[in-house]
């Protein structure tokens, strides 16, 4: 990354998990175990009337529903990529709809130094929020407001607390953002902003409770409506929702929906009152689960096998109803990919088609219009790469990536043995064909 100088802020002071309740830190007082027998099934609660609102928010798949990460799209043809430089600096780059700024592998400098994966979110068009925590693993955040970074473009905002690995962020409405983290004693905290006041307060945070074991991730199917998922400490999946009034199963409750998971769970939302949700098993497998607006399926605690050998997290997106991408990392580092067309799974129910590369961290997807698609991830060498589907074909290739410069950290979970596939180049060839047939078993 050529553009990277030494240069940090001193902005990122130290802070501490604060809410009525106690610290973060303090696990001995506020430490609670993922319920168990008391974690009935419980439905996701009843949606409200449908408003104007809640529609066009159900059909915009893309750019407006998925939780955060280092690439968000607010409009049509609008791209913004955040990641972490080898000082841990912040670094931007940008796609106008007709270029990338400040040049095809050029980044512009954020300052900063930070721990976590970038969060970005947008709350409506040419607005952004981004999040990352700091040495003193406190939640920072600034904003463009549509002409300039808040506090500047170098500058941050300490938003408190004492975190473990990566935020997450969401948006129900314009000027709303609801965040989640863990803290050091593995319970969910939960802030939010509406308006330009924060919840609890600016530091403070909700205790939700749970003892879980990744990175949780939410979503939003509809105005004042979210659902939260975990990995507990049993290895299963654990959710949670806000309904417009009340947290349930209650505000430190979970309801347990199975399995037993080796990733963090990664879910959209493709219309109102419909959550997707996958997760990798312990065999390697993508393993799928869904609510159709009335029950979670596979019925119990049962997940759908997509079959395959996942490294790391998956990635999924929706860009319209009754649609569903998902990427994931094979054992060889190369790209993976499958998709729900509103009938069938292709390219069938376990199979995978192979789109190459040799990726050194999971891959970031967004859709900023139906039928689009952009893929990112780090390479081998830590460069940044990007590929897209037009509607018609991928570019620059079904195999291929533009590369995109950079020396890249924390873009995402570096999969297992991604070093090894880097130093076997020359194996390449075979470790695709072996991949290609494990896939589909």
């Amino acid at each position: 990354m050529r553009s990277m100088q030494s240069e940090v802020t001193t902005t990122m002071n130290s802070g501490a998990m604060d809410h009525a309740g106690g610290g973060a830190g303090n696990s001995a007082a506020n430490a609670q175990g993922m319920p168990g027998a008391g974690m009935m099934s419980h439905p996701a609660a009843a949606a409200q009337a449908d408003t104007q609102d809640a529609e066009t928010l159900a059909a915009q798949a893309g750019p407006r529903k998925p939780s955060s990460g280092p690439v968000v799209a607010w409009g049509p043809n609008r791209l913004d990529v955040f990641t972490l430089g080898t000082n841990r600096g912040m670094y931007h780059k940008w796609w106008n709809g007709a270029s990338w700024n400040p040049s095809l592998t050029g980044y512009e400098f954020m300052g900063g130094i930070g721990t976590s994966v970038p969060q970005a979110i947008s709350t409506q068009p040419n607005r952004l929020d981004l999040f990352v925590t700091g040495t003193d693993s406190a939640l920072y955040h600034k904003a463009f407001n549509g002409s300039a970074w808040v506090p500047s473009l170098t500058g941050y905002t300490s938003l408190g607390g004492v975190i473990i690995g990566d935020p997450r962020a969401i948006s129900w409405g314009p000027n709303r953002l609801d965040v989640f983290v863990l803290g050091t004693d593995r319970a969910l905290y939960h802030k939010w902003r509406s308006g330009s006041t924060w919840g609890p307060s600016l530091t403070g945070y909700e205790n939700m409770g749970g003892i879980i074991m990744e990175q949780p991730e939410v979503v939003s199917w509809g105005p004042n409506r979210l659902d939260v998922f975990v990995i507990g400490t049993d290895r299963a999946l654990y959710h949670k929702w806000w309904d417009g009034s009340n947290w349930g199963p209650s505000l430190t409750g979970y309801e347990r929906l199975g399995g037993v998971c080796t990733s963090a769970p990664r879910a959209v939302a493709w219309g109102a009152n419909r959550l997707d949700v996958f997760v990798t098993g312990t065999d390697g497998a993508l393993y799928h689960k869904w609510w159709n607006g009335s029950q979670w399926l596979p019925a119990g605690n049962n997940l759908e096998r997509l079959g395959g050998v996942c490294i790391g997290n998956p990635e999924v997106v929706a860009w319209g109803p009754n649609r569903l991408d998902v990427f994931v990392v094979g054992t060889d580092s190369a790209l993976y990919h499958k998709w729900w067309n509103g009938s069938s799974w292709g390219p069938s129910v376990t199979g995978f088609e192979n789109m190459g590369g040799i990726l050194s961290s999971q891959p970031r997807v967004v859709a900023w219009a139906a039928n689009r698609l952009d893929v990112f991830a780090t390479g081998s060498d830590s460069a940044l790469y990007h590929k897209w589907w037009n509607g018609s074909s991928w570019g620059p290739s079904l195999t291929g990536y533009e590369g995109m410069g950079g020396i890249i950290q924390n873009f995402g979970q570096t999969p297992v043995g991604a070093a090894d596939a880097a130093d076997s180049g020359a194996e390449r060839a075979d470790q695709a064909a072996q991949m290609g047939n494990g896939m589909g078993s």
